[in-house]
């Protein structure tokens, strides 16, 4: 399990500077634990060069290769088979399998709602066993639709279970004309979160505040603010402090990576996005590198909705076959030749406010003789990074940029 957490947090930090390298200005919200899971649901599909190629993006690599010192069921179920693109699918799947089975049950906790699903050109027979195994591992279902011959109303079907599945937050997934007589196979991944705080922030306590956007521009927000017990370290490698604010029961965690305040706060994101790794997460996350703080906390309200079309993207990474019907190779999804990925959109939405819990009764108190903590302030009132993650697991469920509230 851990070995398929570290190669889908190095996926994130692929994904997030190639999405973002363009803008260092723009807001960035997306999902890569979906994106990682619906790719391996390709790949369960995927043999030769194609399976390849994703593999070697999306770090699975470091699955196949790695030992187990302990018993596992997906190695020991796959140990003697080892080596072909069908056997390491398998392997692949069964990892994501009991991941995303930890991760539902985190799911009634807190409002987060996943739509990923495959819809495919009716014409292309499906493999019963790729079915079965998508709905086993994945917990999602490849659909068949007609988009030869009825592609308007296969564009609206989509768009509809997206919508319901997002609770109605993410509309009009595909536009007008973007889905058409050609199209063949659709990978569909939209996300919807909004965290339930466990430590609460008490909307009387929301005030107008400046938002530093860059050395000379700022703007007015709704800056929620609260005092409590949170865990913080401050990282001198990258010269930010990390914030940790629990949500849903302690099931998940929002991450917050604020530079140290500077007259230009761009380029201090910017060299934190530079400087940023994989090992440093896991460095930081750890319990004994955070300490508990009774902290002054001023984060403001925001909303990102991001939608990204992945194909030039991904091809731009390296998974180029699966996307050209003369080169991909997805016999393990349909016996029919020349089988191809048409589209893969991510879309995300999140809301930040003060929804929560109300306070423990304890949280913050100062028993009979003892001194109250000293008071740290951590004000979000200039660009910062942050992410979801769930605690159990250490997944990172959700990675973001926040430029302009």
């Amino acid at each position: 399990m851990d070995v398929l957490v570290a190669a889908n947090t190095k996926f994130c930090f692929d994904l997030f500077r190639k999405i973002s390298k363009d803008d260092y200005h723009k807001n960035v919200f997306f999902c890569p634990l979906s994106l990682s899971a619906s790719l391996a649901m390709v790949r369960f599909g995927a043999r030769h060069a194609s399976a390849h190629q994703i593999d070697n993006v999306l770090h699975f690599l470091d699955i196949y290769q790695s030992e187990s010192k302990e018993p596992d069921p997906c190695l020991k179920s796959n140990k003697q088979e080892a080596g072909t693109s069908k056997d390491e699918s398998a392997l692949l799947s069964c990892y994501f399998g009991k991941l995303l089975c930890k991760l539902d049950r985190a799911k009634t906790d807190c409002t987060l709602s996943i739509a990923n699903r495959l819809y495919g050109e009716q014409e292309f027979p499906i493999h019963p066993a790729y079915t079965d195994g998508v709905i086993q591992f994945y917990h999602t279902t490849i659909e068949s639709v007609d988009f030869q011959r009825n592609s308007e109303k296969s564009r609206q079907e989509i768009n509809y279970w997206v919508e319901s599945q997002s609770q109605g937050k993410i509309k009009d997934l595909f536009s007008k004309d973007t889905i058409n007589d050609t199209t063949v196979l659709v990978l569909v991944n939209a996300v919807y979160f909004k965290p339930k705080w466990e430590n609460y922030f008490d909307s009387e306590n929301t005030v107008d505040a400046l938002f530093s956007l860059n050395e000379k521009e700022k703007k007015n927000v709704k800056m929620m603010t609260h005092t409590g017990l949170h865990k913080l370290a401050f990282l001198e490698e990258l010269i930010a402090h990390v914030l940790e604010m629990r949500c849903s029961k302690g099931e998940l965690s929002m991450l917050v990576l604020l530079p140290s305040y500077s007259d230009d706060n761009l380029k201090g994101l910017e060299e934190l996005e530079r400087k940023i790794t994989y090992e440093h997460i896991v460095a930081w996350s750890n319990s004994e590198n955070m300490s508990e703080k009774m902290v002054a906390v001023s984060l403001p309200q925001f909303t990102l909705e991001d939608s990204y079309d992945l194909n030039s993207v991904l091809e731009d990474m390296g998974i180029v076959d699966i996307f050209d019907e003369t080169k991909a190779d997805l016999t393990g999804i349909s016996p029919t030749p020349n089988l191809c990925l048409s589209k893969i959109v991510h879309k995300t939405f999140l809301e930040v406010d003060e929804n929560g819990t109300q306070p423990a009764a304890a949280s913050g108190a100062v028993g009979p003789g003892k001194s109250a903590p000293s008071l740290v302030e951590f004000n979000a009132n200039h660009p910062f990074l942050f992410l979801i993650r769930h605690n159990k697991t250490q997944t990172i469920l959700f990675y973001g940029r926040v430029c302009s509230p």
